[in-house]
């Protein structure tokens, strides 16, 4: 299922070597024309009642400190390999991609990954999505749909930290209100392997899926898919993100299976897909993969497969009304399991109807448009250096003539337009995670691309090796350092709670950007100390705990590198709040432990 023209004689369109250079010149000058356009739109984010400050403050800081530069030194790097100047390739070959050097590079992908992992990341769940993945995979693991809350501690719901739960009216218990696969998986997983593998994992067997499916389109061309695999190992995003515990590595894994089982075309494969698809629409958001889809299903109207469009619509009607169910299902067992009938009543709140339409109250203006330009210079410069002008080139040559390129243009563009008027900041993300599960489809229009330029004797080999080189050897290790700049201040500090001699540790939250992420306890409340948000919590219901307790106070005061990392002075003692928290523990007669931030 190659779907692409095949050559007359020495050139199939009547292009000689000259002209495909200048469609790949072209390309480059309009991959550094969005860079700046999308850099000059970053920096014109302003404050929005529409989305929260914070982060749209946090787009703004990664496109001044992190991605603009970048974006400058992709412009110097094009002028060195020569893509802005009419100079003639080298005729050289790349290496054709065989079995043995897929799999030795998807496993050179995972170790590093892994590695990513345990040193850069320090194997933490640094934002909140990450740490309700693991929460859930607690529960989820030992073979429950949620955890009960002991009745004692149910005052403390929101102090505890309530971001992202579901929402059940009578704090009986707890769990996410994302849904399941992602936290299921890895609950399963943690049972034959550390945790710290699943993720890695994923990203290696999305590797080897991307080359199968490349193998498919281009049988003949190893290397067309050196090239597309390349550029997706050379990503620092596949990389990084791929070494957290966000679900997107999980959405790229799927979405490249069904895309595989999608192109096989028989009727196992076809099953195969519809297997997949509903595994990948409940991952954790049910947005994502459904318009990963959606192209492909034009695809097959396009054809006319008026069957098979009908099955896959079918099919796809039956996943979305099943994973509809899930909030309600998920309130009946709580409500059932606790004896309360309050989370029956909450489960409206988590509709995926409703979740749709509390989005959808708020229609994109130019703050949203800002935010996705700061998104899309991020995406860019996250990528292997020739990822987009490669693409570029086979979106221009293809996307209007072949149906798949069509499909795999069409499903990164819906998911840009979908994120910009549902939810255009995505907080913390190593690259635009939002559009990681369609790297894919990116690497294979690169595929196009070289395959174009490749065919007409203009594939930019030393440009590529050269991008190559520079995206392994440079952008990887700068973006860890970027990475890991951001997430050893938290470290230390989850260092420096778990290691404090109390059984809670009032934090105080409210003063710093992000600092509720500080705020994590297991989902059976079995950590010590337990932690909790300063800025949640009234005199009185540390008053009632204490009984019998130990009791640290962690003030911003105390961590000054954050606040100095998010671009604010440091706070010269507690506020207000925290002083009323720790005067309330000392009349109750809490026994209260000093923190210090340091062994």
């Amino acid at each position: 299922m190659r779907g692409e023209p095949q050559p007359v004689g020495s050139d199939a369109t009547g292009q000689d070597g000259e002209a495909a250079m200048g469609s790949l010149r072209r390309a480059t000058v309009a991959c550094l024309i969005l860079l700046a356009l999308c850099g000059w739109g970053a920096l014109r984010i302003f404050e929005s009642e529409r989305y929260p400050s914070n982060l749209l403050y946090l787009t703004l800081l990664c496109a001044r400190r992190q991605d603009i530069p970048t974006g400058i030194g992709f412009a110097a790097l094009f002028a060195v390999c020569g893509l802005l100047r009419r100079c003639p390739p080298l005729q050289l070959r790349l290496p054709e991609l065989t079995r043995g050097r897929a799999l030795a590079m998807a496993v050179a992908l995972v170790v590093v990954t892994w590695l990513v992992r345990v040193f850069v990341l320090f194997d933490l769940d640094f934002t909140r999505d990450e740490q309700m993945a693991n929460f859930d995979a607690a529960i989820f693991g030992a073979g429950h749909l949620f955890e009960p809350l002991p009745p004692a501690l149910r005052q403390l719901y929101t102090p505890l930290n309530e971001l992202f739960l579901f929402p059940v009216a009578d704090h009986s218990a707890w769990v996410s209100s994302y849904l399941p696969i992602n936290a299921l998986l890895r609950g399963l997983a943690a049972h034959v392997m550390p945790p710290s593998l699943v993720s890695p994992l994923l990203t290696g067997a999305a590797g080897l899926l991307l080359w199968r499916v490349a193998r498919r389109i281009w049988p003949d061309d190893g290397a067309t898919q050196m090239v597309v695999l390349a550029c997706f190992v050379g990503s620092s995003q596949v990389v990084l993100t791929g070494g957290a515990t966000f679900a997107m590595a999980l959405h790229l894994t799927l979405n490249l299976l069904w895309l595989a089982c999608f192109l096989k075309g028989t009727r196992a494969g076809h099953a195969g897909a519809m297997v997949t698809g509903f595994f990948a629409t409940g991952i954790h958001q049910p947005v994502f993969h459904p318009l990963f889809v959606l192209p492909f299903l034009d695809l097959l109207r396009r054809r006319g497969e008026w069957r098979l469009l009908c099955a896959y619509v079918a099919a796809y009607g039956a996943i979305g009304l099943a994973w509809m169910a899930w909030p309600h299902l998920l309130a009946n067992a709580i409500a059932a399991g606790t004896e309360g009938p309050g989370a029956v009543a909450a489960a409206t709140e988590t509709g995926l109807f409703d979740r749709l339409l509390i989005l959808l109250q708020s229609p994109p203006n130019l703050d949203a448009v800002w935010v996705m330009c700061g998104n899309l210079l991020r995406f860019i410069t996250w990528q292997h250096a020739l990822l987009v002008p490669l693409a570029l080139v086979g979106v221009r040559k293809f996307a209007g003539a072949d149906d798949l390129a069509r499909a795999l243009a069409w499903g990164v563009a819906l998911l840009v337009i979908a994120m910009t008027i549902l939810l255009p900041p995505q907080g913390h993300g190593w690259g635009y995670r939002y559009l990681h599960g369609l790297i894919g489809n990116c690497c294979l229009l690169a595929g196009y691309g070289w395959r174009w330029l490749a065919e007409r004797k203009a594939a930019p080999v030393r440009a590529f090796a050269v991008a190559s080189a520079v995206s392994g050897l440079v952008l990887l290790p700068l973006h860890s350092w970027m990475v890991r700049g951001f997430i050893a201040p938290f470290g230390e500090a989850r260092a420096a709670l778990a290691r404090t001699p109390a059984d809670v540790v009032v934090f105080e939250t409210g003063k710093i950007p992000f600092d509720s992420n500080f705020v994590v306890n297991r989902a059976d409340l079995s950590n010590r100390p337990l932690v909790l948000l300063g800025d949640m919590l009234n005199p009185g219901q540390l008053a009632a705990l204490c009984p019998g307790r130990t009791v640290a106070f962690a003030n911003a005061s105390q961590f000054p590198d954050l606040s100095r990392y998010y671009e604010e002075e440091p706070l010269r003692g507690p506020s207000r709040q925290q002083r009323a928290v720790m005067r309330a523990a000392g009349l109750a007669g809490c026994r209260i432990v000093p923190f210090s931030r340091y062994p």
